[in-house]
């Protein structure tokens, strides 16, 4: 239920507050004087678009803000939580809207973007305009109409929310399969690429290692030759240096104790007859380990052409980067056998949810087929109480072929809310065929069709705020008594705000607010009030007549008699 409204600095109401009780709120006044600023400024603070809005204080922002007491329905509370405000025993929804345009939206005291305020506002506001009679000639708003009256929406949410899954597996499953094809015409070279190297059995830095056997294996005649003069000239020859160094050692050292500069020669002396001994060692160490072996040198050479030849075909530095092609190769064809098998699982999936949605969509129907029959014979007996005595209407329900569906293109054959093209036909007139409802009705009928929907729904939806912005354009006489009276049934079950020019539906108000323009010699402005018992009468016998007399006030006082 909508509490209370308040407006400051918006269009020519510098500041209003107003109180609102449950039942029938309905807003009058004279043509022009601003009944729909009201439903304006609620359609605002819920999301629509401020361009062009002009403030009372252009320099100052405008303030709207609506405070609700919330419905207990499962739609509003899971938003509710999400929020963070399930235990809200108010909803204060606010608006800020600056002079340079820009807008800040506040639910509860906290700063909360459009896109929230816009999710509020179906759970909270069933909002209707002298315009939204066309959406009635809508199948989609039909079908809404009918899985509403039929209680299947939760069924149909199932089914979106399977639909919405197979559309997004079929296109991955698409791209999955662009993928693959692709990866399948790189597969014969990756995997040529892979078998090659794999044959080579490469190691880390073996072109490296190999080069150093290289150098040594191609020298080593010259190396051997060199160690064995080596080894003639220090140790082999007479008065080789080896020999010669032992002489002058045994000559120095029995001087030793004289002097030590004679002393640290002599030390160096053996030093030198140590090293030289250790380079015996070596140099017997290169003979043994060193051989001159044609075929090994070939051997090197051969596998040092392999690497080459690898490293050019590839296009690569070393073996380091031969070896990560290598990895990378194996990677993608083990990527490519896990493509395939993950398209083999997923086309399985697909078929799965083509079954499931097949099932959910053919129960979907059935309860359509069920329910329709009902809410047609309802609505007729609805809408020949609004005044159209010799009316008929008809819910024709068109189902896709099933197999078809199956073999062929599920996704293009349904939609998300399943496999029904549902039409409403419609006949005002005895004796006259019922057709689309686009092709016989007028804006009345269609505004009489829009209210006996809404009065055979009200027990079916969670209470909510109805407002009917001027719905009643066209009706008068005794059908405007009767439009009034089934608002004021609705009303007993849902809130309902109504802008009305008419007196019969005012009449039946529990909350009469009067809207009226004033100027002075400086400005325009909108005085908005709610009105008590007195002054009700008066605005009912100016709805009536166009002048308060006083039989226009006795007619005003017969019609509040009436309703009582």
């Amino acid at each position: 239920m909508l509490a209370e409204i308040y407006i400051k600095n918006y269009l020519l109401v510098p500041e209003l507050r107003l109180k609102l009780g449950p039942g029938l709120t309905v807003i009058t006044g004279e043509t022009g004087a601003g009944k729909s600023i009201l439903v304006g400024s609620i359609s605002l603070i819920f999301g629509d678009s401020a361009a062009g809005l002009e403030a009372w204080d252009k320099a100052s922002p405008i303030y709207l803000e609506t405070t609700f007491i919330p419905n207990q329905s499962a739609e509003l509370m899971a938003i509710l939580q999400d929020l963070g405000a399930e235990t809200e025993e108010e909803l204060v929804c606010a608006r800020v809207i600056f002079p340079g345009g820009k807008s800040n939206y506040f639910f509860c005291g906290r700063k909360v973007s459009a896109g929230v305020m816009k999710s509020l506002r179906p759970v909270l506001i069933d909002f209707h305009h002298q315009r939204d009679q066309q959406k009635l000639l809508s199948s989609s708003y039909q079908l809404d109409i009918l899985d509403t009256y039929a209680g299947c929406l939760p069924l149909r949410d199932r089914f979106s929310a399977m639909f919405r899954t197979l559309k997004k597996d079929i296109a991955h499953l698409s791209e999955m399969q662009t993928e693959v094809q692709r990866m399948r015409s790189m597969n014969e070279l990756y995997r040529y690429q892979y078998e090659e190297l794999e044959k080579a059995e490469l190691k880390a830095d073996e072109d490296l290692e190999l080069g150093r056997e290289y150098d040594l294996a191609s020298h080593t005649a010259e190396i051997l030759e060199l160690s064995d003069h080596i080894q003639q000239g220090v140790f082999g020859a007479d008065s080789c240096i080896f020999d010669q160094l032992k002489t002058y050692r045994h000559q120095l050292e029995r001087f030793a104790g004289m002097n030590t500069a004679i002393s640290q020669a002599l030390a160096c002396l053996n030093d030198a007859s140590d090293a030289l001994s250790e380079i015996g060692g070596y140099l017997d160490e290169i003979q043994g380990s060193i051989s001159h072996d044609p075929e090994y040198l070939l051997k090197i050479q051969t596998r040092l052409d392999l690497i080459n030849s690898l490293l050019y075909k590839h296009k690569v530095r070393n073996v380091e980067e031969l070896l990560a092609l290598f990895s990378e190769r194996a990677k993608q064809l083990e990527t490519l056998d896990d493509f395939e098998q993950q398209i083999v699982s997923l086309s399985k999936d697909i078929e799965r949810e083509k079954s499931e949605c097949v099932t959910l969509a053919d129960e979907l129907s059935l309860v359509r087929q069920q329910a329709a029959a009902r809410l047609s014979t309802e609505l007729v007996t609805s809408i020949r109480a609004l005044g159209m005595e010799d009316a008929e209407l008809q819910i024709r329900i068109d189902k896709k072929d099933k197999l078809k569906n199956i073999q062929f293109d599920i996704v293009s054959a349904f939609s998300d809310n399943g496999q029904d093209q549902i039409e409403v036909l419609f006949s005002a007139n005895k004796g006259v065929p019922a057709k689309a409802l686009d092709l016989v009705a007028s804006g009345g009928e269609l505004s009489r069709i829009l209210l006996g929907m809404k009065q055979v729904l009200v027990a079916r939806l969670a209470p909510k705020l109805l407002i009917l912005d001027e719905i009643d354009a066209g009706i008068g006489g005794k059908t405007a008594e009767l439009v009034a009276s089934s608002i004021g049934r609705i009303a007993m079950q849902h809130p309902v705000m109504c802008v009305t020019h008419l007196a019969q539906i005012a009449a039946q108000a529990d909350t009469h607010i009067r809207v009226e323009k004033s100027s002075d010699r400086d400005n325009t402005r909108i005085e908005i009030s709610v009105l008590n018992q007195d002054i009700r009468n008066h605005e009912l016998a100016r709805m009536l007549s166009g002048n308060v007399t006083e039989t226009a006030l006795k007619h005003a006082e017969e019609l509040r008699k009436k309703i009582k």
